[in-house]
């Protein structure tokens, strides 16, 4: 069955928004705003997930860290659609620049500085 297409209007300052992001992961502008609206449904769709939250969350006040294990799932893409291979590699590759920030091998908090692991704090 051929993919079916419509139209929408969206607002300049969203699709910047989404060039950018599109550009960085290397999507379409299609692509990357159906990325968003299936994250966004996932979240809105993952049991015990309140509206309030999910506001929180799009506007930037819920640390993705202050979510519960289920809201994360939904959030990440790990509930019924995974993250396919490109983002994977995306990710990692975003993990090994300096300045990077995540957790090492023993869930502490570090920072990417000269190739080096550094305790974050």
């Amino acid at each position: 069955m051929a993919a079916r297409h419509a139209s929408v209007k969206l607002s300049t300052d969203f699709l910047e928004e989404a060039r950018r992001e599109a550009e960085a992961f290397n999507r379409s502008l299609g692509a990357q705003v159906e990325h968003w609206a299936r994250i966004g449904r996932r979240f809105e769709n993952a049991p015990g997930v309140g509206i309030d939250r999910v506001r929180a969350a799009l506007e930037g006040r819920l640390r993705l860290e202050d979510l519960s294990e289920a809201e994360q799932d939904a959030v990440m893409g790990r509930m019924g659609d995974p993250w396919d291979a490109q983002t994977e590699a995306h990710y990692a590759e975003l993990g090994r620049k300096d300045g990077a920030v995540g957790r090492d091998g023993q869930g502490r908090l570090v920072r990417r500085e000269g190739g080096r692991l550094r305790p974050v704090g």
